[in-house]
């Protein structure tokens, strides 16, 4: 199970390879420009080798941290909720016009 909470997926992968496919298609060089499809094959490759770079360096900063157990809150911490542990919410949350403590 993924999660991501901020959609770093949707926002920086989908539309960063979505950048990419629609440079081979609407670009100066690309396929609606009369230029064939090798820039769009060009970019479609670079997408694969960008998500292969991302995906092995990941891998070696996640996997070691997975192992040791530092990528999650403690059971109790996740049930009460990190902000109201973590990130003093009496100031983060504070109503409008409230005085702050």
């Amino acid at each position: 199970k993924v999660d991501d909470v901020v959609d770093a997926f949707s926002v920086h992968g989908a539309t960063g390879f979505w950048g990419l496919v629609a440079l081979g298609l609407f670009g100066s060089g690309g396929a609606f420009h009369g230029m064939g499809g090798a820039q769009l094959g060009t970019q479609v490759f670079a997408g694969f080798l960008i998500t292969l770079w991302v995906g092995a360096l990941s891998a070696l900063i996640m996997i070691p941290l997975r192992v040791l157990g530092l990528l999650r809150l403690d059971d109790d911490t996740q049930a009460k909720g990190a902000d109201a542990l973590e990130h003093s919410p009496a100031k983060a949350y504070a109503a409008e016009g409230a005085a702050i403590a």
